[in-house]
């Protein structure tokens, strides 16, 4: 296992500073699940001191990658950076345990996604995913209980078919944004991208589903560069042509503007995924700076918001979607507690780390509750389905949605 910046992992002073951010030592008080901790692992091997093992790895994969202990480092450590760098080359050197490389592998094919909708479908129709938050869901193994509280609502029809058989579009005065529907909100939440469109046509641009894949942030998280890099290059091509880029999930975006660092080695795309990053705008980023078209109707609703963590700390983003929420007639808009604290879904360590996530969801569900919110709003789909989760198992009937489902109900809703 090689570092590119080996001086960066020495920094750190183990001032234990990433402790007091890290959601998994808050809920373990374990020094593993630090940064502190796991960057002295990574010196241990750098060293010569211990072996790049699957132990190694096994700790490495105690993570969120939610960049909290990056931000607060007061001798800016690129925490994260690091890790993924050893996730990659634990990855070559080890290779990755077969029921990762079958996601990944998966997630890199849009028709074996597609395929695999419908039968999520009818798992929702029958009820099967809220057994895990009912008495049975104590007595489920833990994994069990996780992969069924982590299916997406998964409709019949994903958002790109949908928009096949569209009759309106925005009036393309202002343009035509490129939007970026990813996995996760085409095929699991059809209904919240229908309402992205939506909102970017109020604003006045034509909106276009160009055919991309996966955008890559799990391959990447679980060091699989290669495909990651392959992935990039196939939206750079889709996604170029197009002066405005947008995308309505967290991890979506920051992995569009991730390109950049991506691609820096490739003569062929380096120049176009520097473009294609400087591009790419998440919705609320984008509408605030277009200067939305503010709603008339009222909506009394006591709102509050939980910040994704590729949204608040991957792309700077935290004051536009506040900013959407309030400008909505009747919202009374509450601050929770840790707002931009992980709910620990993180992708699929909800489900690799059942107990973790949900020891780290279930207080974030309690910070929720504690504002007494009707709604609980999230840039993430990934965060969605995790709080809706959380919240569930804890008998809350509180509702929660994409900001753009909320704006665009608020059209629609009169006095």
């Amino acid at each position: 296992m090689e570092f590119s910046e080996i001086a960066s992992l020495f920094k750190c002073n183990k001032c234990g500073s990433c402790t007091s951010v890290c959601p998994l030592y808050q809920n373990t008080v374990n020094e593993g699940m630090a940064a502190r901790g796991k960057l002295a692992l990574l010196e241990a091997v750098a060293d010569g001191r211990l072996e790049a093992g699957e132990a190694v790895r096994a700790k490495l994969d105690d993570c969120l990658l939610c960049g909290a202990c990056a931000t607060n480092c007061p001798s800016f450590v690129p925490t994260t950076d690091l890790f993924l760098e050893a996730r990659a080359g634990l990855a070559k050197d080890l290779g990755l345990p077969l029921p990762i490389r079958l996601l990944l592998r998966a997630l890199a094919m849009p028709g074996a996604l597609a395929a695999g909708t419908p039968g999520l479908h009818l798992f929702h129709k029958l009820g099967i995913p809220q057994l895990a938050n009912g008495p049975l869901g104590d007595k489920l193994p833990p994994t069990l209980r996780a992969m069924l509280r982590s299916v997406p609502p998964a409709p019949l029809r994903s958002y790109r078919s949908r928009v096949k058989r569209a009759e309106s579009n925005g009036s393309g005065a202002r343009g035509t944004v490129g939007y970026f529907a990813g996995c996760f909100m085409n095929y699991g939440y059809a209904d919240a991208a229908m309402a992205t469109r939506e909102m970017l046509g109020r604003a006045g641009f034509s909106v276009e589903a160009p055919a991309v894949v996966c955008c890559g942030v799990p391959h990447r998280a679980y060091g699989d560069l290669e495909t990651a890099r392959s992935l990039a290059r196939k939206n750079v091509e889709a996604l170029e042509k197009y002066d405005h880029v947008v995308s309505d999930c967290a991890s979506c975006g920051a992995m569009l503007k991730e390109y950049r660092h991506l691609l820096k080695d490739d003569p062929a795309y380096a120049a176009r995924a520097e473009t294609l990053s400087a591009r790419t705008a998440d919705i609320a980023e984008f509408l605030v700076k277009q200067d939305f078209p503010k709603p008339e109707f009222h909506t009394p609703l006591r709102v509050t918001y939980h910040d994704p963590c590729h949204l608040v700390r991957g792309q700077g983003v935290k004051s536009q979607p506040r900013e959407i929420l309030k400008a909505i007639p009747g919202v009374e808009y509450v601050e929770m507690k840790g707002a931009d604290v992980c709910c620990g879904a993180a992708g699929s360590f909800c489900v690799t780390h059942p107990e973790l996530s949900e020891g780290v969801g279930g207080d974030k569900a309690d910070s929720i509750l504690e504002t007494k919110a009707d709604v609980v709003v999230s840039g993430c789909p990934s965060c969605l389905t995790q709080l809706k989760a959380m919240l569930a198992a804890k008998g809350s009937t509180v509702k929660v949605m994409h900001p753009m489902e909320l704006l665009a109900e608020s059209y629609r809703t009169r006095k």
